[in-house]
Parts: C-alpha cells; structure tokens; sequence
C-alpha cells in the first residue's frame, strides 16, 4: 500500500519539523510549508492525502488557505492547529471546511488518533462493517476517487450544482464515470432522500425506450400485457440519470422536451397528463453537438438539457489517480474474493502510469480484476500479472496466457469463468464484480455455452 501524503503548514521552523519528524516516524510521507502562500504552491505541484496547517501565520494564514482549499481543492481533508483555548477559532475553522482541529501544544497522540480517523486507517471493525470502512478511506469527494486537478474542477462543478434543481448534461469518454458524477449529484441535493434511477438508453431497444421513460396501459402496443409506470414516474421527487442520451429516436427526443418544458408526462396509451417532479441528469459519451449538425439530435434539446455542463477528463489525463484508483479496486476485489494483495511492485505501478487507457476507469477496473486473479498467493500485484499494457499483443489473465490473435470473446468467457468460480458459483456476486448486470452474465454464459458452474 502506497504510503498517505501529509502537508504540514507551520511558520514555526521548529513546531514544522517537529510535526513532520513525528508524522514520517508513524510511517507518513510528509512536506512542509512555511505558510499558507507556500503550501498553495505545493498543492499546485503533488496530491496530498491530508493538510495540516496553523491557524495564525504571516502569508496567508490559515484561515484563508482554507478558504482557497475550499475554493480549488474541495476534496482534500484540512486539520486546523489553532491555539490553546481558541474556541472560536476552531468553530470558525469547521464553519468553513476543516475536517477536524487540533489545539497546541500538540499531543502526538491525538494528533495520531484524529489523523488515523480521518483517513479510516483503523481496522479493527466488525466485519459487517468491514467492507465498507475499508473502501471509504479510498473516496476523495462521494464515493469518487482521485486528487488530480483535473478532478477537483469536476468536484467544484459537482458542488456548485447540486443544491440547484436544473438539468445537468455530463459528458466524457466511455468508462470515465459519469453515472458516478449524476450519483455525487444526487447524494448533494436536496433530492438525496428521493430515488435515484439510472437509464442507459443506449442499451433499450429503441422502439421500448418511450415506454421505458413514460410507461404505458395495458394494450397501448403489442407485448403490453399490463399497466407498466416508467422511469419518470419511479423518479418522482429525486433524480434521472439518462445515459448515452444521443441513441434516442427523434420522436423520444420530441417527449423528453415537452417533459421537461412542462414537468408532465403521459404514459403510452393513455392521452392523460401525469405530473412529475423528477431533476433531470443527462450523459454523453459522443459529442451532441457533432449529432445535431448530422440531424440526429434536437438542438432545442441539448440546450434544455445543457443548462449546466460538466466535463469528465479521460483517465490519460489524469494519470496521478491511476495509484488512487488502482489500490481501490485492489481492496475492493480483495474483499470480495476474499484474497490478501497488499499493493503493487514498482514496475507493475510504472507500467499502469504508462498505458494510455482508452477504456478509461473501467478499463482499469478490468485489468486490476484480472491481475488480483492472475496473482494467486501473492500478495503482490506484480508486471508479469498485468496484461502486456504497451501493446495489448498479448493477455496474461487469470493463471491463462492468451497468445497473439487470440479473439476478445475468448478472454471475455475465461474472465467469466474464472470469477464465477472465485466466489465458488455465486453468479449475484460474480456479476457485481465483473460490472455488468445478473441478467447480463446469464446472457453472456448462454451466448459462449458455459454450463457446470
């Protein structure tokens, strides 16, 4: 396991290497600035896990520094080291962000203690819990993780939205997220008690779509053999994510705008208005604009939809998160596989850096699964357990060498197989960690005719 990054922000020389000679002996890799003008410099050029900073300096004290970590940096958790009996201080310093504050003299071990618990480094759980706890010192901003610049603008944009009810349009290459954006979304809003249902029109057939978002009677068309409420109607009072929302037919298209314009829908066959108080979040992974030029896509549309646009960066433009992300889904499968891999080897870590990921997060996502697997006993993740990632010439996966030319459906079906066979036939499971739906795998295991597991 990488180790976690501390800034330690003191004007003091002495109380600065104090602190960071404490912190590097419980085993924390840690910087120093003299003061807050500093410290926004080195947030500038590496990540860090955590700040800890004083309250009272010269250039930029601390209280404006958490401000402007608020501002550019709203994911990363700030300690403030206020002075003895200053009360007010430290409800002004949680008033505007502060995940916990310290009065001096420092104690080393409540130092530690808040530390340990603001980074979820306690494991001692029960296990129920255990899962959980454990996944959530991995989350930087809502069960989203990664520190780049590139994605602290996406918190803020997140943030600023939020607590609005317009519609939001996210864009970005395939695998980058953007169902994981319209969920920190929701869990921000006051919608956040309401349902959250996600769509992916993309996967509908294109003539149940309509019938998918608005419903139908019983009759309305042929196979409609009952009443049938749609995703608008289940999303009352919280929050639709419709995915890949350039693949609607125009006529689809023509009764979203009139939903939104009017917040009414009508279930098909019935001609009755129904009112429905559901906040629209839309994705893309094409470019909507391009459609619209080509005819494919409404322009009155996109810009009821576009009202607020938030950019999700390809995972190659943030590669100081691939670490981040790739112990997440190490712990994550490591959890459910029940497996004990501790981290990565330096040259598995390098060569992870060094791939361009045009499949994005969940390429990642993918290539961890298969390299935890093919590890066995190891308790590392090491180079000849990743997939040639230069080339993509060959696959090692799974304990299985895949030669050149070996078709994608072959590496697909002994993914399958073999992480069926990890969680000893539980197909639930196995689905979740594959990232695909039950009804997929079963259609997945009847198209490559894998019976006996």
């Amino acid at each position: 396991m990488e180790k976690y990054r501390i800034l330690v922000i003191e004007d003091d020389e002495s109380h600065r290497e104090g602190l960071m000679t404490l912190l590097e002996q419980y085993g924390f890799e840690v910087d120093g600035a003299e003061n807050g003008q500093e410290g926004m410099a080195r947030l500038d050029q590496r990540l860090y896990d955590l700040v800890l900073t004083d309250y009272k300096m010269q250039q930029l004290d601390g209280m404006d520094f958490l401000r402007r970590v608020n501002r550019d940096f709203p994911s990363l958790k700030v300690i403030m080291v206020t002075g003895f009996g200053s009360v007010e201080h430290a409800v002004e310093a949680m008033r505007e962000g502060a995940v916990h504050y310290i009065q001096k003299p420092v104690k080393p071990q409540k130092l530690l203690s808040v530390i340990r618990e603001i980074l979820h480094l306690d494991e001692d759980e029960p296990e129920a819990e255990e899962k959980a706890r454990q996944l959530e010192k991995y989350y930087h901003f809502h069960r989203l993780v990664g520190q780049s610049r590139a994605m602290q603008q996406v918190y803020r944009k997140i943030k600023e939205v939020a607590g609005t009810d317009i519609p939001v349009l996210v864009t970005g290459e395939s695998g980058t997220g953007k169902e994981m954006v319209a969920q920190a979304i929701h869990a921000l809003s006051p919608r956040k008690n309401g349902p959250f249902i996600p769509v992916n029109t993309g996967a509908l057939p294109r003539e149940l779509i309509a019938s998918e978002l608005f419903g139908h009677l019983k009759g309305s068309f042929t196979g409609a053999v009952s009443d049938k409420k749609g995703k608008f109607e289940e999303a009352n009072k919280g929050t639709l994510f419709l995915d890949e929302i350039g693949t609607m037919s125009t006529e689809v298209q023509i009764s979203l705008l009139r939903v939104l314009e009017t917040s009414q829908i009508e279930r098909l066959g019935s001609g009755r208005p129904l009112k429905v108080d559901v906040r629209v979040v839309a994705a893309s992974n094409e470019k909507l604009e391009e459609l619209i030029e080509q005819g494919r896509f409404r322009e009155d549309l996109y810009y009821r939809l576009n009202v607020f646009h938030i950019e999700l960066p390809p995972l190659r433009e943030r590669k100081e998160d691939i670490p981040y992300l790739a112990n997440y889904y190490r712990e994550q499968f490591n959890l459910d596989l029940k497996r004990r891999v501790e981290g990565f080897s330096e040259d598995a870590m390098a060569l992870l850096q060094s791939y361009p990921w045009p499949g994005n997060v969940r390429e990642l996502r993918n290539v961890i699964l298969r390299a935890l697997l093919s590890a066995g006993h190891s308790t590392t993740i090491k180079r000849k357990h990743l997939p040639d990632l230069a080339s993509r010439s060959g696959v090692a996966a799974m304990n299985v060498t895949f030669k050149t030319g070996t078709p994608l459906s072959e590496v697909e079906k002994t993914m399958i197989v073999q992480t069926i066979k990890a969680v000893k036939g539980n197909k639930l499971k196995a689905a979740n960690i594959l990232g695909i739906s039950r009804r997929s795998l079963y259609n997945k295991l009847e198209e490559y005719q894998i019976t006996d597991l």
